[in-house]
């Protein structure tokens, strides 16, 4: 898949079986069933239903759903897999064939929504960060405002992953690293900023994101970069450099 006019568009086909696989999990995630195939075997459609949820490159422990829901106008949902039960970041769209994979897997204890786009049992409330009820310490939930007013991001330590909704992306230009989409926004791009500029608190490097692409950072010193070249762009000084950096760096 590549960009035109700000939109994707698939520019090549699939040259191997593993190309076919992997565009058939694309066709299968489409939320508004927009990737068709004039051929198709299956064998592959089965083999590339049994590869979901995709694991998240670089991670031990994250997997992608797939399987895209236009009610959430596309937005990825991911599964951490943990003993301590594992958990779900947003909803994907129902599937039978996904619904046994993700219970092949351990199931779900957890379903944690970002922001609002769907009903919830339990309410978050102060700022946070919070824990699950489950008293463990790998997971972290960051109040982080800006898309919504209460936006939600999950950290994921182990793997030092962070699920961020749509709080953050991967930008569209090579020298945009990440990127906040300003016209999706439902309550302040100046506040969303300042959240991103919040989570250098945490050492993450993989940025899963419901829209957008993901990214995946090198360091520590790559975090700092990327988030610091985003707020300089959009006119948020980087206040100063967080400790973990500085000594890392020394």
């Amino acid at each position: 898949m590549h960009r035109i006019d700000e939109q994707s568009a698939v520019h090549q086909q699939p040259s191997d079986r593993k190309g076919r696989v992997r565009a058939l999990q694309a066709l299968l995630s489409c939320p508004t069933f927009s990737i068709h195939v004039n051929e198709k075997s299956s064998k592959e459609l089965k083999e590339a239903q049994a590869g979901m949820p995709l694991p998240v490159p670089g991670t031990a422990n994250c997997f992608s759903c797939g399987w895209r829901s236009e009610k959430t106008v596309g937005g990825e949902s991911f599964v951490i897999t943990r003993p301590q039960g594992n958990v779900m970041v947003d909803a994907p769209r129902y599937n039978p064939i996904l619904a046994k994979r993700i219970q092949e897997m351990g199931g779900i204890k957890y379903i944690v929504l970002t922001h609002k786009d769907d009903a919830v049992e339990v309410k978050l409330t102060g700022e946070g960060p919070w824990q699950l009820p489950d008293g463990s310490d790998d997971i972290t939930l960051i109040f982080t405002p800006g898309h919504t007013a209460a936006h939600v991001c999950l950290y994921y330590a182990p793997d030092k992953a962070l699920f961020c909704g749509d709080h953050l992306c991967a930008g569209y230009t090579p020298d945009e690293e990440l990127y906040v989409f300003k016209d999706f926004n439902w309550y302040s791009v100046p506040r969303q900023l300042e959240s991103v500029r919040d989570l250098l608190q945490y050492d993450w490097l993989h940025v899963l994101p419901g829209h957008g692409r993901p990214v995946h950072l090198r360091d520590a010193l790559h975090r700092l970069q990327a988030v610091n070249a985003l707020l300089q762009r959009e006119g948020l000084q980087l206040e100063q450099q967080p400790a973990a950096v500085s000594s890392a760096s020394s």
